[in-house]
């Protein structure tokens, strides 16, 4: 008999956030289905009566028990500690009430609102750790290592790798930074996983849409700026046009075209060359179906060991093969072991012109394409791995 598990999953976003439907509701639903009892705390900015109660039924149709706090942005720190207290004394109260047996503590903030439910609730705690925070924020130049928001944020993690009952990271080289080897067995690496079914193409003609013709593409889905790399990835296309110049840019992005444009034009490519675009995301698949290769250049930074793009598994599921830069958690490993693509050893246009033709050869060749799709359904599959995944953690740490 299987045991079915309470656990109150603590995320602090908000519901509305793209991230929290792919990497949060997406393995809910698969560990509801599983037969464990979930219920979802998140925070939110406004939202209207009515709007809450679609939501809930929303989620309840996934087997999903929704409840919603108020986010408080300003002042930063005192708010954020605000929600901290609020969140914990809600969590106490919901595992009480409906008597669940594990709180699921998504990243640092949700983490403290865990550690201090504990006590009262003396439930077990699983710390699904993300990314190295403190170090992220200090990386990107917006927290000073001997700052407070570092200093509390740090000290919250050290505290969660000595009191958490389980641990999730995204990578295997975040995994041997944090234990070594072996790796205890209550530690499992679950990357940003990808709904497959989500990616196949809805049937819309991308190419006739965008007047592509029969030229070949170079892809970019997600986000620009921040992590990502604008600049070196408009560069490298202008290398790229160099070994094939009937090459197409085609970016799909929800974020402000502006710095990718910019940089493209300072790089001298046509206006011909590029497409910036945007696309639900019902139509990913489709963008995806037309391109050669995929890119994702990310700033090579010491946090970015514990990194999983979900973009990566997304591109090898559509059986692209992918261009990525050095040091991106596993990324290296997955691309250069399984020969799904190529990473550029210098951010120059020696590196990019080697690079480029070696994806070009890749993305003709339909035993690496298939390759692709192989490597993304074994790593990055939401029902093959990441469910699974979970689901043995969450039976492995309450019952031991």
């Amino acid at each position: 008999e299987l045991v079915s598990v309470g656990a109150l999953y603590i995320c602090y976003l908000g519901l509305a956030d793209p991230l929290v439907r792919t990497q949060v509701v997406a393995y809910l639903a698969g560990l509801a289905e599983r037969g464990h009892r979930i219920h979802l705390l998140t925070f939110e900015t406004d939202l209207s009566r009515a709007r809450r109660r679609e939501l809930r039924a929303e989620m309840a149709a996934l087997g999903i028990r929704w409840h919603g706090l108020r986010y408080h942005k300003r002042p930063s720190l005192p708010a954020t500690i605000y929600d901290t207290f609020a969140g914990a004394v809600v969590a106490s109260w919901l595992v009480l009430r409906h008597h669940l047996t594990l709180l699921h503590a998504r990243s640092h903030v949700p983490l403290a609102m865990a550690l201090l439910a504990r006590p009262l609730t003396r439930r077990r705690v699983l710390f699904d750790i993300r990314g190295l925070l403190a170090e992220e924020y200090a990386d990107a130049g917006r927290w000073q290592r001997d700052g407070a928001a570092y200093r509390i944020t740090d000290w919250i993690q050290r505290r969660g790798l000595r009191r958490a009952d389980g641990f999730v990271v995204l990578t295997e080289a975040v995994r041997r930074k944090l234990w070594g080897e072996p790796a205890p067995a209550n530690v499992e690496v679950i990357p940003c996983c990808a709904d497959f079914a989500r990616l196949a193409p809805a049937g819309i003609d991308v190419r006739a849409a965008l007047e592509l013709g029969e030229r070949p593409v170079m892809v970019y889905v997600g986000k620009l700026t921040g992590v990502y790399m604008d600049r070196e990835m408009a560069q490298f296309f202008a290398a790229a046009r160099r070994v094939q110049p009937d090459l197409v840019f085609l970016v799909v992005t929800q974020s402000p075209p502006t710095s990718i444009l910019d940089e493209l034009q300072r790089a001298a490519v046509p206006e011909d060359a590029y497409r910036i675009t945007t696309a639900a995301p019902q139509h990913v698949g489709d963008h995806l179906a037309v391109a050669s290769f995929a890119i994702c250049f990310c700033h090579p930074k010491p946090s970015l060991v514990a990194a999983s793009p979900t973009k990566v598994g997304e591109y090898l599921a559509a059986g692209l093969p992918v261009v990525s830069g050095p040091g991106v958690g596993d990324t290296d490993a997955i691309l250069c072991d399984e020969r799904t693509g190529v990473i550029v050893e210098a951010f120059d246009d020696d590196a990019y012109e080697r690079a480029a033709r070696e994806l070009l050869q890749l993305g003709s060749d339909a035993a690496a394409r298939e390759r692709c799709r192989q490597v993304a359904e074994r790593r990055f599959s939401l029902t093959g791995v990441g469910i699974p995944r979970y689901d043995a953690l969450y039976r492995r740490i309450t019952s031991s």
